[in-house]
C-alpha cells in the first residue's frame, strides 16, 4: 500500500470510526445517566433550580409552572429523557422515560 493509499485511509478513515465510536458510547450509556439525573431531580424543588440544574448539566427542555415536560440530553436523542410534572411551581415528581 502505498504512503498516499494509507494517508488517504486515514484521513477518511479514522471519522467514520470515531463517529461510531462516539455514537455508541452515548447510546449504551444514557439510561444510566437520565435515571441518576431523575433521581436529582427532587419533589418539591423550585422551578428557578430545576432550571439551574438544566444549565448545570445542559439538559433540553421547557419548564412549565404546572402541567409535564421531558428533559433530555442531545446526546441521546430525545430517546431517554427525565418525565418531570409540575405543580405550582414546583416539582411533582420525576421518572424515567424511554421513547421508542
Amino acid at each position: 500500500m502505498t504512503p498516499l493509499a494509507k494517508g488517504l485511509g486515514l484521513l477518511f478513515g479514522a471519522p467514520v470510526v470515531l463517529a461510531a465510536v462516539f455514537f455508541t458510547y452515548f447510546t449504551v450509556t444514557a439510561e444510566d445517566r437520565m435515571r441518576s439525573v431523575c433521581g436529582k431531580v427532587t419533589p418539591g424543588m423550585s422551578k428557578a433550580r430545576l432550571n439551574d440544574f438544566l444549565v448545570e448539566l445542559r439538559l433540553d427542555g421547557r419548564i412549565p409552572d404546572d402541567g409535564r415536560t421531558l428533559l433530555h440530553e442531545p446526546r441521546s436523542y430525545g430517546r431517554h429523557a427525565c418525565l418531570v410534572t409540575m405543580a405550582a411551581g414546583a416539582v411533582k415528581s420525576a421518572v424515567y422515560n424511554f421513547a421508542d
